[in-house]
């Protein structure tokens, strides 16, 4: 018995500048193919990529390397690894990856969809990590930091009365610089 079982992204397209570009059955994209139809140049070659970022996707199994012989070698990507690859080739896209996670931290609302999202596709970590940075954002730190005694009225009393000695022992010193005395 033969079992075909695809992978969720196999067949799915990507259009790089109007070309389209279709994952195998694996679900992997043909980097050095993506590198050939769009004409990059030779230092942008995925087998010129170099650094933690690669190494850590070859660990991951998110990178496929196959030594094609004396005609050379192809680089078989997963989605994640694809995006990485051309935010390493484009730093217009890298810039833009970064401009579109901004753009959800600064609607909590949508943040928290895009976690729920993330958490359904299996990515629970990189979801709490990202509730906790839209936590952190409208997060009143200087609330939290004080204990439960110190947000009594009483004790907000006292702050407000000494901000307000500050206030003024502030001024008293302008005015007196001012009058030279």
């Amino acid at each position: 018995m033969n079992i075909d079982i695809k992978h969720k992204h196999a067949g799915h397209l990507i259009v790089i500048e109007g070309q389209a570009f279709k994952a195998n059955n694996a679900g992997q994209w043909d980097l050095t193919d993506i590198w050939q139809a769009l004409k990059l140049p030779k230092g942008k070659a995925p087998g010129r990529w170099r650094g933690k970022d690669k190494d850590r996707l070859l660990q991951s199994q998110n990178l496929d390397v196959q030594n094609l012989g004396k005609t050379g070698h192809r680089i078989l990507a997963t989605k994640r690894a694809t995006i990485e690859y051309a935010g390493w080739v484009s730093d217009d896209f890298k810039d833009m990856v970064f401009d579109a996670f901004e753009a959800v931290l600064e609607r909590p609302e949508v943040a928290e969809i895009v976690a729920e999202v993330m958490t359904d596709l299996g990515r629970s970590h990189s979801a709490a990590i990202l509730k906790r940075m839209t936590f952190n954002d409208k997060c009143d730190w200087k609330a939290l930091k004080r204990g439960p005694q110190s947000q009594t009225p009483a004790a907000k009393a006292y702050r407000q009365r000494k901000a307000q000695e500050a206030k003024l022992a502030a001024l008293g010193r302008r005015n007196t610089n001012r009058e030279g005395c």
